[in-house]
């Protein structure tokens, strides 16, 4: 039980993250918007950032449920079924809303829109009809349904005179019958569901500050297993994460909330308090901190080589929002380490909420772009100075404090000659169990393959941000020896059958190159 949880919810995790970076860019681009759009600025100017905005926000985040549908359908399904099932997401998402329409009109039970319009009637407009107002939720739940019908059905075989029928076809009959089923079963259901969570989002706003440190200390101690999107996901994107109307319109969920702001700038009074979930000094001073904390322990012949490595990791960080290259250096070493680093976390986002830092930024990127897109008494932009050397200075004390009177052998404290007598060793075994092959594989590529057992123990791979995740056929067969020993990576996750490597930012391109290999051992054997 335990492993196929843990296999679905890395399956997931996998799939929500794809439509989530394109939010992160619209993000960005939204933040110009905004800033072209101050009152200070010409009149040319605002006229653009306002025609930018109308058009990101009614074609992005108004859809934002229909992306989420055919992103993660064409995430969990096969390869060979990535687009019939992008096709069959977005005809799924519309057989719902034309049956659940059909059967409120039936029933007689369309709400009448008031002076509010359709708000607090549980109901609301999508794509111009009215339906079940389930936000993103709705596009969650059936593009997982869509992923798992093509991965569990897409294989019919029916008669050959019914052969056209057969396969991916077979499986939206399947999926028309049951969307509609639910689509009407869900105007009774939902309305429960709903209070639910306005139950939980009343208790999680009640608890004010302490509520945005657990957030950010379960951020990072779930970030080992994978599990960490199943926490912010929710509350940046529905109503977990806070409710607001801005400009007559209601938006859900704290990032949605933010980009809708930033469109209505010139009309806000006071920031919503969901913003505090999206000021994160996670990934620029904290991981700053760390690495000083790292470099200040590490013995002084080491120093220079720890500098070398902490630099880019930091700078990943800073630039791209990308911690875990860094954070990986200390996770497996030291758990109280990390457990620290997650107390620090929350502490973090703790102070930032109680002093009333109101913006978005998680990378240094956007938190210099967005300060200027409204007035520092609302934002209060002129506090992140101070915030970030108190944090970064928290952080370096509780790390530096730790690592020394724990004597943690971290980065540059392990005995020199040990660390070069075992990289010699590493380099004279590359030299001499690689299996011959075409030069154009590099080394790094054929370990993670003879790691993880050999392309025939290898039942799919994908990536995220920064992991390779892969599943294996038999964990037994994995060669940890040679992931660890072997692959360069800023670590391992050995979850039995599922395996993470952390890559980095180039992850995708070394995926590729992965599947280049795979594709190429099957060639060669086949022949």
């Amino acid at each position: 039980m335990r492993e196929k949880f843990m296999k679905s919810a890395s399956i997931f995790s996998k799939a929500i993250i794809q439509p989530v970076m394109f939010m992160a860019v619209t993000g960005i681009i939204l933040s110009v918007c905004a800033i072209l759009s101050l009152e200070m600025m010409p009149t040319f100017s605002k006229n653009v950032g306002n025609f930018v905005y109308s058009i990101l926000s009614g074609g992005m985040i108004g859809q934002l449920s229909a992306i989420f549908c055919v992103g993660i359908a064409a995430a969990l399904a096969k390869p060979k079924y990535k687009t019939d099932a992008a096709i069959l997401g977005i005809i799924t998402y519309l057989l719902f809303l034309y049956a659940n329409n059909a059967w409120l009109t039936v029933t007689n039970t369309l709400a009448e829109a008031g002076d509010q319009g359709l708000y607090g009637t549980g109901q609301g407009m999508v794509f111009g009809i009215q339906v079940t107002d389930m936000g993103v939720f709705l596009g969650i739940l059936l593009g997982v349904f869509v992923g798992f019908m093509v991965n569990r059905f897409g294989e019919i075989k029916l008669h050959k005179y019914l052969s056209p029928y057969s396969g991916t076809k077979s499986v939206y009959i399947l999926i028309l019958f049951a969307t509609i089923l639910f689509a009407m079963g869900i105007t009774y259901i939902w309305p429960i569901i709903n209070h639910l969570v306005e139950a939980v989002v009343g208790t999680t706003t009640t608890a004010g500050a302490l509520g945005f440190f657990f957030y950010g200390f379960l951020n990072r101690m779930l970030l080992p297993l994978g599990l960490h999107h199943f926490l912010w996901m929710p509350l940046f994107y529905t109503p977990l994460g806070g409710t607001a109307e801005i400009a007559g319109e209601m938006y859900n969920g704290a990032f949605n909330i933010w980009l809708a702001e930033l469109g209505n700038a010139s009309q806000i009074t006071s920031m919503h308090p969901s913003i505090g979930y999206l000021a994160n000094f996670g990934s620029i001073s904290l991981p700053i901190g760390i690495a000083f904390a790292l470099w200040k322990t590490a013995k002084p012949e080491n120093k220079k080589k720890v500098a070398g490595i902490l630099i880019p990791t930091v700078t990943t960080a800073f630039l791209a929002g990308v911690t875990e290259p860094l954070e990986f250096l200390f996770l497996f070493l030291s758990p109280v380490l990390w457990f620290a680093h997650s107390v620090v976390y929350g502490l973090s986002m703790l102070i930032t909420n109680l002093v009333g830092i109101s913006i978005q930024f998680d990378t240094g990127i956007n938190m210099i772009i967005n300060s200027f897109a409204f007035p520092a008494h609302l934002g209060r932009q002129y506090l992140i100075p101070l915030v970030f050397i108190v944090t970064a200075a928290l952080e370096y004390f509780v790390f530096k404090t730790l690592i020394v009177k724990l004597d943690i052998p971290t980065l540059g404290r392990e005995k020199s000659e040990d660390v070069e007598e075992s990289s010699e060793e590493g380099d004279v075994e590359q030299t001499m169990d690689l299996p011959v092959v075409a030069n154009t594989f590099d080394p790094q590529i054929q370990y993670i393959v003879a790691g993880l057992g050999g392309p025939e123990n290898i039942a799919s791979m994908m990536n995220c941000y920064t992991r390779l995740r892969v599943d294996v056929k038999d964990e037994t067969k994995v060669d940890m020896a040679i992931l660890n020993n072997k692959v360069k990576s800023s670590g391992i996750v050995d979850k039995g059958k599922h395996i993470q490597i952390v890559i980095g930012m180039g992850v995708e391109k070394e995926r590729e190159k992965v599947e280049d290999y795979l594709n190429y051992l099957t060639t060669t054997q086949a022949q």
